[in-house]
């Protein structure tokens, strides 16, 4: 399995880098705007998120899949390393203030591993920020009553799908205290038109963003929830702490 993840993330970052998304600049907001905290970015992709990071001060450290990735990520000043994160984080105990995780549980065979790793890398005390795609979205919903699987409609190399309730499953009985929870609540979503009319949207306050599968553009009405809502967000965001007793 990951051979072929790797292989598919190879191909992905030869060319490109990671594509900007409204829900991860509401996953970045959760890193504190200042200070000097040891930051495991996991999955970190070219380093989009890391230099964001990077930018409110803390030392930030990359992992991810793709040599192609490292290197970009590496060529962009940060230190980093390729690391298959299935079965383990290659790290001694306590070795983190904070790991940032964006959308990259879903990925793995054996999520579970990877929250009891995170556990373990983290200073009593310290934080997860996690975000993964939410497979209770209403749009998932409406598709699944007409055949549509989860696995059709997401990222292609998507192994687990999440709601609220199973992420905690994965997190809880690792031993974290889940702080926070909210999403990117999308409540309409249009296709990009042509024309005179393309950018009448924008106008009206939707956002325009990139399939993955397709490349194709769309308009999205969203916002960052201020309570939590599972049938109107599209994208689960958790921040997790280490009891400082553990």
């Amino acid at each position: 399995m990951a051979n072929v993840l790797q292989d598919f993330y190879e191909d992905k970052y030869r060319e490109g880098s990671e594509r900007p998304r409204s829900s991860k600049l509401f996953t970045l907001d959760c890193v504190p705007a200042r200070g000097h905290l040891r930051i495991l970015d996991i999955g970190c992709g070219t380093g989009e998120n890391s230099q964001v990071v990077a930018h409110k001060g803390h030392t930030v450290y990359g992992i991810d899949i793709s040599e192609n990735a490292i290197a970009k990520y590496r060529a962009r000043g940060f230190e980093g390393r390729v690391m298959d994160i299935e079965h383990a984080l290659d790290f001694p105990d306590a070795s983190f203030d904070m790991l940032f995780c964006s959308e990259v549980i879903e990925h793995l065979a054996a999520p579970e591993r990877l929250a009891s790793e995170a556990f373990r890398v983290l200073v009593p005390g310290g934080t997860l920020v996690l975000s993964t795609p939410n497979s209770a979205f209403w749009v998932y919903r409406v598709l699944a009553a007409l055949g549509w699987t989860s696995s059709e409609l997401q990222h292609p190399k998507h192994l687990q799908f999440f709601s609220r309730r199973s992420l905690r499953r994965v997190l809880t009985p690792a031993g974290f205290e889940i702080t926070e929870e909210f999403g990117r609540n999308m409540y309409i979503l249009l296709p990009a038109i042509g024309g005179p009319l393309e950018e009448l949207p924008r106008y009206l306050g939707f956002q325009r963003e990139e399939r993955f599968r397709t490349k194709s553009f769309f308009w999205h009405l969203s916002h960052r929830s201020g309570f939590w809502n599972t049938f109107w967000a599209d994208t689960l965001i958790c921040v997790a702490t280490r009891p400082a007793s553990a």
